[in-house]
């Protein structure tokens, strides 16, 4: 859920960076149901990262507000049955980043990663199994303000008792913007194959925005616009931390 953002700190460090945040993402859609399915997603993260190492793990509370069977955890699978809320702990991602070149001013930059989501939800907030993905990012710089990136990987999702979901490729389209070493401003266009049977492939529109203070304070803030039926029609979230 949100954006997922390849821009680097105003300042690069050979040591240890800690960086604790807290988030929250809402988003509504329909998923092919009759009635809409709300979602309200509130991560606390921690990143350590170094010039080229970057591993992060966030802890999620979730409520979802939707029919009775709706299935939040990576994926909304509608249910059928009359409309139900449900709140408690969503489940657990851990994910590592290796920049393949050292980072470099006006470098094309590349990084693999790969991420791991833990069936920790509690009862019908999530599918109960692991998910794997695995991804390939590149950052193309465009004069001094300007970004190109993007990023192709694969996605292997853990099926629950009652659907099989499939496993797909993924990728990413963006531009990024930093109007000041400490403002940013893009938009990213992201792709999934279909994770269910006879479901629409997902496209899902993220414009948005990064502001870092000279204290070590963060706040990225953006929006959600879904393209196909199988993901939200909108949804607005942001993410506050700061940088040790």
């Amino acid at each position: 859920m949100g954006v997922c953002l390849l821009i680097t700190a105003p300042e690069a460090q050979a040591q240890v960076r800690w960086e604790p945040s807290i988030g929250l993402d809402y988003s509504r859609g329909s998923y092919g149901a009759a009635e809409d399915t709300e979602v309200i997603y509130v991560p606390v993260g921690l990143r350590a990262s170094t010039t080229r190492w970057r591993f992060d793990a966030n802890v999620p509370y979730l409520t979802i507000e939707g029919p009775a069977g709706a299935v939040v955890g990576g994926v909304v699978i509608p249910g059928a049955g009359p409309v139900v809320k449900r709140s408690g702990l969503g489940d657990v991602t851990l994910s590592g980043t290796y920049q393949l070149v050292e980072p470099q001013a006006g470098r094309t930059q590349w990084e693999v990663g790969a991420t791991v989501k833990l069936p920790t939800a509690d009862d019908d907030l999530g599918t109960g199994k692991a998910d794997y993905q695995v991804q390939l990012g590149v950052r193309q710089p465009v004069g001094d303000k300007l970004t190109l990136m993007g990023s192709v990987g694969y996605q292997w999702l853990g099926d629950p008792a009652a659907f099989e979901l499939e496993d797909g490729p993924t990728a990413m389209l963006g531009v990024n913007y930093a109007a000041t070493p400490r403002r940013n401003f893009g938009v990213q266009v992201n792709y999934r194959n279909e994770y269910l049977a006879g479901f629409e492939e997902q496209v899902v529109v993220n414009p948005y925005f990064r502001l870092d203070a000279a204290s070590g304070w963060f706040v990225t803030g953006y929006a959600t616009a879904g393209l196909t039926e199988t993901t939200p029609d909108y949804g607005v979230g942001f993410v506050l931390g700061r940088a040790f």
